[in-house]
């Protein structure tokens, strides 16, 4: 498992980063520039590079939380715990 934090300017952006660093997990952080948007353009079908964004990649999928979804982080937790992925930075 692999996860990638893609911040905006935005107050969301830094609750995810506590939330990730509160709950000790290792995760890549990049800021939302154009580069970064190209990237994101590439693997999603949504339009909404202007917000932070968690990108979630397992084995078998790629998902997102995008902005600050207490109830979609807390469900990453609990999977983590569950089946204790290995994260990878």
């Amino acid at each position: 498992m692999k996860l990638t934090l893609y911040l905006a300017n935005d107050e969301e952006g830094a609750k995810i980063k506590e939330f990730l660093n509160a709950n000790n997990l290792i995760f890549e952080e990049k800021i939302l520039n154009n580069e970064s948007k190209q990237e994101l353009m590439k693997i999603s079908r949504w339009g909404l590079y202007d917000k932070s964004m968690l990108k979630i990649v397992k084995s078998h999928s790629i998902s997102f939380i995008i902005g600050f979804q207490e109830h979609s982080l807390n469900q990453l937790i609990e999977h983590i715990e569950k089946y204790k992925p290995k994260i990878n930075q």
